[in-house]
């Protein structure tokens, strides 16, 4: 259950939800989970179903492709008013997680079911575009990331820090 106080949170983070009606937001919000999440944990890992879209109100959480062997690829950090692309795409896709997230500092989120990303994501315009411009700022980090890796040697991306 959401709390006036989590409510009051949710919209500062996301202010885009304020554009919907009090009563619609009432009822998505009313759907919704309220979670807290200790650093360390995994929030997700690959192969998993999406089970919701979280709307991080605080803390910071880490999206990593991790290989067999135990090596890491950093893909981007989600932190609290941004949106996991990862999550959006498999929820739009409805497929499962293709990497996974582990949480770096004390989460404190609002998780909406999927069935309610999907209604908020067709008939609220600017959540829409919030979700694409993360879209957009992550494909073009990823892209400087796979450029780096490719044409980059070693001693240049250690010394710029990709």
């Amino acid at each position: 259950m959401i709390d006036a106080a989590i409510k009051t949170l949710t919209l500062q983070t996301y202010p885009m939800l304020r554009d919907l009606p009090a009563s619609t937001l009432d009822e998505l919000l009313g759907s919704a989970t309220y979670m807290k999440v200790p650093a360390q944990a995994m929030m997700f890992d690959e192969n998993q179903p999406c089970m919701g879209f979280p709307l991080l109100l605080s803390g910071s959480a880490r999206v990593i492709k991790a290989a067999p062997n135990g090596r890491e690829l950093h893909l981007y950090y989600v932190l609290p008013g941004e949106a996991c692309i990862l999550t959006s795409s498999c929820l739009l896709g409805q497929s499962n997680y293709q990497a996974r997230c582990l949480v770096l500092q004390d989460l404190e989120l609002v998780v909406l079911p999927p069935a309610t990303f999907r209604v908020l994501f067709s008939s609220l315009e600017t959540f829409r575009e919030h979700v694409f411009s993360r879209f957009s700022e992550r494909l073009s980090d990823l892209l400087q990331l796979v450029s780096a890796v490719t044409f980059q040697k070693l001693d240049q991306r250690l010394a710029s820090g990709t």
